[in-house]
């Protein structure tokens, strides 16, 4: 072997040492970095020089430096945040509207007593000013407090609405991010994806991110493109660096948005009701469903009840002034728990209030003893027989229940998400303390590949010695 030869191989064993400090020094620095999937650098045996008795080795060269990713785990991990940032949103919102509901701030169960309370007080002294006015007064608290409950209910399904629609203009921007990053990939590396690492890291973040927003299924092209279609529907939404956007549109019956999905045309296809998992699932779910079709619908059903109830028995009795067939609440026909009021003529005259049916006797009580039962009575709510407060419990009960199971489904959710990540962990984490073990073993290989300089300048010398 020649001096040359000798020096040639220093050579390669320090730039192949040096790239291996590179990509150690890398990954310490990226321990923190949300995403970063590690990265080693993969040394060759250079060709060997065949001698007439012999083969001589030549060095070695970085064959390729590779990122340590699954990607079924990293599915895995896509399809699981899809569940926990829809379970966290519905916890978020359960949380909320059990607040509103709950006796501390509604009042309502105490509302609907002291309103039935007022009446048995009057039915006390019927040609009373004083308990009249107490009832006009329960009968207000009683319409402002279910007016309240329904009008915040209402106030959260718009801000829900305002934020479906954020949150579709986010997954756009995220699906044009992931177009963006295909196309940087395949300008960099071709069908040698893996080279562009950090590239890959990026996308793959940004598709976690598009997961929690909406379930999503993918399919990985040989030029290491991501092509990205919705997971029910299958609708494109990446192909290749082309990105086709969701859109919000008006539904004219409830007037919020539905989401609709947008072809190269710019023709619109709802797929709301086909949406699964993720944020989005879990923003028109609670917005429609359970709130919607849910909670509101329960407030609203109470509220036509109590009006019925009380006005039933209130328009056959005769008032003060002697007249008959005035309703104690106004009567309306529709979006009871919005327009909940007490009978404008009540409230100008509370002579108006009811209290007998007798035509002869004022100061006759049965009819105000009949309304003042009827918080212990079952009347119809909903479809189901139960009295007012016991209707009140249950609805309580039931947001209190969905609360407790969206929290526990959401812990677990949560669990699973974290085994996950670490076993993501085990396969494409950083390890400082194998990092540091590396730095050393290659500081000290970087320093014999220097040695090997000394060495071959020693023989150089030598030879001039010699030769002079």
């Amino acid at each position: 072997m020649s001096i040359s030869s000798i020096l040639n191989i220093a050579k390669t064993a320090m730039t192949s040492t040096q790239t291996l400090l590179q990509v150690t020094s890398n990954n310490i620095a990226n321990v923190n970095t949300d995403g970063y999937t590690r990265q080693e650098a993969v040394l060759s045996e250079n060709p060997s020089t065949r001698m007439q008795n012999c083969v001589l080795g030549n060095g070695v060269s970085v064959k390729d430096i590779i990122r340590h990713y699954d990607k079924y785990l990293e599915k895995a991990i896509a399809d699981k945040n899809s569940d926990l940032e829809g379970q966290k949103t519905l916890q978020s919102y359960f949380e909320r509207i059990e607040a509103l509901l709950e006796e501390d701030n509604s009042n309502l169960s105490s509302n609907i007593n002291d309103f039935f309370n007022g009446w048995q007080e009057l039915s006390a002294d019927p040609t009373s000013v004083s308990a009249r006015t107490t009832v006009v007064a329960a009968g207000e608290n009683l319409s402002r407090g279910i007016q309240n409950i329904y009008g915040e209910l209402r106030e959260l399904q718009s801000e829900l609405d305002g934020t479906i629609e954020s949150e579709v203009n986010n997954v756009n921007k995220i699906l044009s991010a992931i177009a963006d990053l295909n196309q940087q990939i395949f300008n960099s590396e071709g069908a040698n994806a893996d080279g562009a690492a950090d590239l890959l890291d990026k996308r793959t973040e940004m598709f976690k991110k598009l997961s929690g927003e909406i379930n999503v299924q993918f399919v990985e092209d040989k030029y290491g493109r991501l092509n990205v279609l919705t997971g029910n529907s299958g609708n494109i939404l990446v192909d290749g660096n082309k990105s086709w956007n969701l859109r919000t549109i008006d539904d004219a019956t409830t007037g919020f948005k539905r989401i609709a999905w947008e072809d190269e045309s710019g023709n619109l296809a709802d797929m709301t009701d086909r949406i699964e998992g993720g944020k989005l699932k879990a923003l028109v779910d609670m917005r429609d469903e359970y709130i919607g079709d849910g909670f509101l619908n329960d407030v609203d059903e109470l509220a036509k009840s109590i009006i019925t109830e009380t006005n039933a028995f209130h328009k056959t009795g005769y008032n003060l002034n002697g007249t008959t067939g005035i309703s104690f609440f106004s009567g309306i026909t529709e979006d009871y728990a919005e327009k909940i009021d007490v009978n404008d003529q009540i409230k100008d005259d509370v002579g108006n209030i009811a209290a007998t049916s007798s035509t002869l006797n004022p100061t006759d009580n049965d009819i105000a003893l009949s309304i003042a039962a009827l918080v212990n009575e079952k009347v119809t709510i909903n479809g189901s027989q139960s009295t007012f407060t016991d209707y009140v419990s249950a609805m309580e009960n039931n947001i209190g229940a969905a609360s407790k199971n969206a929290k526990m489904l959401s812990e677990y959710q949560q669990n699973t998400m974290d085994t996950m990540v670490s076993q993501r962990e085990s396969v494409s984490g950083v390890s400082i303390d194998e990092e540091m073990t590396n730095l050393l073993k290659f500081q000290r290989a970087y320093q014999a590949a220097a040695k090997l300089y000394s060495v071959a300048d020693e023989l150089f010398q030598a030879i001039l010695n010699t030769v002079s």
